[in-house]
């Protein structure tokens, strides 16, 4: 009898039941895949298990090609294959010659802020990935520079005259505040901290405070203040 060489390897386990072989698909997860992928950041390239994968643009296009290949390890009917090998390779067929942009329609999720009060933490985040530090303001700071900003303060006076809680707090990260708020993309944040400080009680900022009676309204963007400038 002739022994097929089997040119594929199918990431899949299986177990031995009964009289017949059942197969199991092992569930992989987030973390095993940023273990197992390198990135080189001169040339641009990134690797999956020792594998070279594909080229990148830009580093947002990292955690679209991360979470593809999670798809096919988990999903390769997602990729029009059969075992999670089949679907690496048409992924990886897909996406090369730099063109991981075609990702980003199914796996460019957008940034969604909001204000986390824990232990330790204190600060705006991106809870669409993974609690990522936005701006390490406190609910108090935030509102305060709000109110310089409205005042027309400029972001390196405000920089100058605070003592900010966190001290990784830069005049980059204020900048990138001042953006997001002369945006609009603040809206949110400030509405649950001003909302919960008319709370009974007020708004509890574990271990810096607690903020009372804040106004919305006094604090939302407006594009007829001087912050958008």
């Amino acid at each position: 009898m002739r022994i097929k060489k089997m040119v594929q390897a199918e990431l899949n386990s299986s177990t031995l039941k009964g009289n017949g072989l059942i197969i199991t698909r092992k569930v992989y997860t987030k973390e095993y895949v940023d273990k197992k992928c390198k990135i080189w950041v001169k040339s641009r390239q990134l690797g999956f298990d020792g594998w070279p994968f594909c080229s990148y643009k830009h580093l947002e296009e990292i955690e679209w090609v991360k979470c593809a290949i999670l798809d096919a390890l988990n999903n390769p009917e997602t990729f029009n294959a059969r075992d999670n090998y089949a679907a690496l390779c048409n992924l990886k067929d897909l996406i090369k010659g730099s063109k991981a942009e075609k990702l980003r329609s199914k796996y460019a999720v957008p940034v969604k802020l909001e204000y986390r009060n824990a232990k330790g933490v204190n600060c705006i985040v991106d809870v669409n990935h993974g609690d990522k530090l936005v701006v390490p303001l406190t609910s108090g700071e935030l509102l305060d520079v709000i109110a310089d900003l409205n005042k027309g303060r400029s972001v390196e006076d405000i920089f100058e005259v605070y003592d900010f809680y966190h001290g990784m707090m830069t005049i980059e990260y204020l900048e990138k505040f001042k953006a997001l708020y002369c945006s609009g993309k603040l809206n949110k944040v400030i509405r649950f901290i001003c909302g919960k400080s008319n709370d009974l009680g007020g708004f509890h900022d574990y271990g810096v405070g607690v903020i009372r009676n804040r106004l919305t309204s006094y604090y939302l963007f407006d594009v007829r203040r001087r912050g958008d400038d």
